[in-house]
């Protein structure tokens, strides 16, 4: 399933392979005159492909190595030469073999490996430009990109919700909290991220999210000097594992969200 929307000169196009159970398991790209910001899953590459067939894309930067931002560069480097950048430490991730669990390959696919080159301090295409911004935490290569001019913030998946309850085992909430606070000190008229809605005004919410993970983080901490194991701090402040635990074989976890609290900065 492919559908675009437009939001100024931005085209968001989402992409899921199960729409019936978005927002969960949907991504975004955005196409801004020539530029393609992240490819989207392996499920949709050939629906991407055909859409974009006669917008002239020219560049595709991926703002992480993650299969389900990157999983269409091969297809729309093959027809239609995009070059593909990517943040250094993503590199080697893009252009080699994705090893990936078995919930990953159901719903997004597996990413054919890919050339990728090293993105510089900016990008620009006829009309825009925009700067790379290296935000760790959701993962150690992520970037967003901001279009100064017009306050366009495309923020991958460093925004996901105000309130998230699982994480990954490679996140780091402290980073995540600085990236936040990194981007919105930018003030971003717009805010662009990969798995949401477009968010027009969004410090407010921004804010609201560096607030939610510091108090968190805060709790978290008490607990942990208190004593208490991983397994019990998110028991006592999340309760039961959710299905999506499961689902993932425990890739997406509230312990995990615990976990990355107790990770060094």
């Amino acid at each position: 399933m492919l559908a675009a929307t437009e939001y100024e000169q931005v085209t968001q196009i989402k992409m899921s392979r199960y729409p019936e159970f978005r927002p969960a398991t949907y991504v975004s790209a955005y196409l801004v005159d020539s530029l393609l910001i992240d490819s989207g899953l392996a499920h949709t590459a050939e629906e991407l492909a055909d859409f974009l067939k006669d917008k002239a894309v020219k560049t595709v930067v991926n703002t992480h190595y993650h299969e389900d931002h990157i999983s269409a560069n091969a297809l729309l480097k093959e027809r239609y030469g995009a070059e593909l950048l990517a943040h250094p430490l993503a590199i080697n991730r893009i252009n080699q073999p994705a090893t990936l669990y078995p919930y990953q390959e159901e719903v997004w696919g597996y990413p054919i490996p890919t050339q990728a080159k090293k993105i510089g301090d900016s990008v620009s295409t006829q009309h825009f430009h925009f700067e790379v911004i290296h935000t760790p935490g959701h993962s150690p290569d992520h970037i967003c990109l901001l279009e100064k001019s017009h306050g366009w913030l495309f923020s991958g998946d460093l925004f996901t919700t105000t309130h998230p309850n699982v994480a990954r085992p490679e996140e780091n909430q402290w980073q995540i909290i600085a990236s936040l606070k990194k981007v919105k000190d930018l003030m971003p008229q717009a805010l662009f991220p990969a798995p949401g809605r477009i968010i027009s005004e969004p410090i407010a919410t921004l804010e609201q999210t560096i607030q939610y993970l510091e108090d968190l983080g805060h709790r978290v901490m008490e607990l942990s000097d208190n004593g208490l194991s991983p397994v019990e701090i998110r028991q006592q402040i999340f309760g039961d594992e959710s299905l999506l635990a499961e689902f993932t074989q425990q890739q997406f976890s509230s312990e995990n969200l615990v976990k990355s609290y107790l990770k060094k900065e």
